[in-house]
């Protein structure tokens, strides 16, 4: 995913009622357009003597080199039982509405690609979940890392251009998250999400005979 998703229809008392966790903050970051780099505390899912909403820095570690940007923002799922080892059975999710990932269509005449944004959600649903592990730091706030797969059918024509998706999960998938199972359960191809795409710049698409 490039980084940014829409979470600003998310009803976070639905998502309570759905994962049988309590809400009991506010002032999370809600917008149409949450990015990455602006280090957002958006409500994330986690076991704490219960499921609990609470807030979460997208990022896994609280010190992110200036040379490295994105480190921590996107965990590899592949990498799980190695590089993530420490994290992996620290499990979060993040509810959310959508989030953006560009295709890459080839530019006549030019090396440079035309980049394509598009809107991905969950077939028939007003909002997802994103799988994440997370870390406390020292001054307790919460880091949190999304966990990427393989893309599957949908996603490989989507972000043809890395070939990866976040793992993205239905409440049913989200409750066996949460509760530690194995993370290839989650992963492509042993795991499809029912995922659909919006093209939200069809004017960028170059016109073909057929």
């Amino acid at each position: 995913m490039c980084y940014s998703f829409d979470n600003k229809k998310v009803n976070l008392d639905k998502v309570a009622e759905e994962l049988n966790a309590e809400n009991y903050e506010s002032g999370y970051s809600k917008s149409e357009l949450v990015s990455a780099f602006s280090r957002p505390a958006m409500p994330i899912v986690l076991e704490h003597e219960g499921l609990k909403i609470t807030h979460g820095t997208w990022g896994l570690y609280a010190e992110i080199p200036k040379d490295k940007p994105a480190k921590g923002l996107n965990l590899t799922a592949e990498k799980t039982h190695t590089f993530y080892k420490s994290f992996q059975h620290n499990r979060c999710v993040i509810p959310i509405t959508g989030f953006y990932d560009f295709m890459h269509v080839s530019n006549p005449g030019r090396k440079t690609p035309i980049k394509v944004k598009h809107e991905v959600f969950w077939k028939g649903a007003d909002h997802l979940y994103l799988a994440g592990f997370y870390d406390v730091w020292e001054n307790k706030e919460i880091g949190v890392g999304i966990v990427t797969t393989v893309a599957n059918e949908l996603m490989s024509i989507v972000h043809n251009s890395k070939l990866r998706m976040p793992i993205c999960l239905d409440a049913r998938m989200a409750s066996r998250f949460l509760n530690d199972e194995p993370i290839e359960e989650f992963t492509f191809p042993n795991y499809d999400p029912q995922l659909m795409a919006s093209n939200l710049e069809p004017e960028k698409m170059p016109n073909t005979l057929f």
